[in-house]
């Protein structure tokens, strides 16, 4: 996946257009957030009636919250450019071009953060907050699952890979799941006042994460 993603990116993608070269280019740095509404059909069972049984999550709120779902992806768009500006190799799902048909969205998530060097989940006051515990969560249990994790959070011993994820929220937007992101997974949540300020935070982090694969205990993914 990591050699597909480094191939595609120079391409264009749908809406997404082609990304110039920057000189981290072994580097990726995937960039999450809720920057567009869910198939609520593919997430409920088939018998279930979606006027009644959609998740809250599922919706998309344009009265609350400081963010509309294009203010968002404008926002993660921002972001992975300063980043790629700084050299590293930054992208959203959208810029590797994977077809839905082949593999869902959800999957694609989690093989992206899988092949990633360091992972960012933005998340900005939006409506319900969408999406920001189902994603983070799908994530971290996926690539952070091990024995050591099972068990109270109290109890947990969270794999290196932790390490390498970060969310990165404005200090608005409250959920449990965030909470649970340190305490269980010992992750880093770091807040931001606006898109720089965003990127700073972030370009800090990938910093980091490239000096501890190179001078620390993290490994170099090939």
């Amino acid at each position: 996946m990591r050699q597909r993603i480094i191939d595609n990116l120079p391409r264009a993608a749908g809406d997404s257009d082609a990304l110039a070269p920057v000189r981290r280019e072994q580097f990726l740095v995937y960039l999450m957030g809720p920057y567009r509404t869910f198939d609520v059909d593919a997430l409920l069972p088939a018998d279930a009636d979606v006027e009644t049984d959609a998740p809250s999550f599922a919706t998309w709120d344009d009265t609350s919250g400081e963010y509309a779902e294009d203010e968002v992806l404008r926002l993660l768009q921002e972001t992975r450019d300063c980043l790629r500006d700084r050299g590293f190799n930054a992208f959203l799902a959208i810029d590797v071009g994977i077809p839905l048909d082949e593999m869902d969205a959800a999957t694609q998530s989690i093989a992206f953060a899988q092949a990633s060097n360091a992972t960012i989940f933005i998340a900005p006051q939006v409506g319900d907050n969408l999406g920001v515990g189902i994603e983070i969560g799908s994530v971290l249990e996926d690539i952070l699952s091990t024995a050591g994790m099972q068990g109270p959070a109290a109890d947990a011993t969270p794999p290196t890979r932790a390490r390498r994820v970060m969310v990165a929220t404005e200090p608005s937007v409250r959920s449990a799941m965030l909470g649970a992101v340190h305490a269980r997974w010992d992750a880093s949540v770091r807040a931001f006042t606006d898109a720089a300020d965003c990127c700073r935070l972030c370009a800090q982090f990938c910093t980091h994460i490239q000096n501890e694969e190179l001078y620390g205990s993290l490994d170099c993914l090939d």
